[in-house]
C-alpha cells in the first residue's frame, strides 16, 4: 500500500505543474478581443435584429407539442388495445346471456346450440 501511495503522490506534482503551465500560457489570449463572426458582427440580420427571430421558437414549440401529442395518443391506443383484449375480441351480451341461461339449466343443450348458431 505504501508503494502505491508513493507512486500516486509522485504523479501529483508533475500533473499540477503541467496544468499550471497550460493556464499561464492561455492568459495572454484572454486579454485579446474576439474576432467578429461575420461582415456584420452584431448588426442587422436577414430575419430581424437577432439571428433567430421569435417565429423560429414558436415553430419549434409547435412541432414539439405535436410530437408530444402523437406520443401520448400512441400510448393511449396501445393501452386500450391491450386492455380490451385486442380489436377482434368484443364481448357479446346476447351470447353471454345465452351461456348463462344454459349454465343455470333454463334451456337444453340442443336449444342452446340452435340459438348459438342463430347468433353466429
Amino acid at each position: 500500500m505504501r508503494k502505491w501511495t508513493a507512486i500516486r503522490m509522485g504523479m501529483v506534482g508533475p500533473l499540477l505543474s503541467a496544468a499550471g503551465a497550460a493556464l499561464v500560457s492561455t492568459l495572454p489570449a484572454l486579454g485579446q478581443q474576439a474576432p467578429p463572426f461575420g461582415p456584420r458582427p452584431f448588426g442587422p440580420h436577414p430575419f430581424g435584429p437577432h439571428p433567430f427571430a421569435p417565429w423560429v421558437f414558436v415553430a419549434a414549440g409547435t412541432f414539439l407539442a405535436l410530437r408530444l401529442l402523437l406520443v401520448i395518443g400512441l400510448v393511449i391506443v396501445v393501452w386500450r388495445l391491450l386492455g380490451a383484449g385486442g380489436l377482434w375480441h368484443r364481448p357479446d351480451s346476447a351470447t353471454q346471456l345465452l351461456r348463462e341461461r344454459y349454465a343455470r339449466g333454463e334451456i337444453s343443450e340442443e336449444e342452446y346450440r340452435k340459438r348459438l348458431s342463430t347468433l353466429a
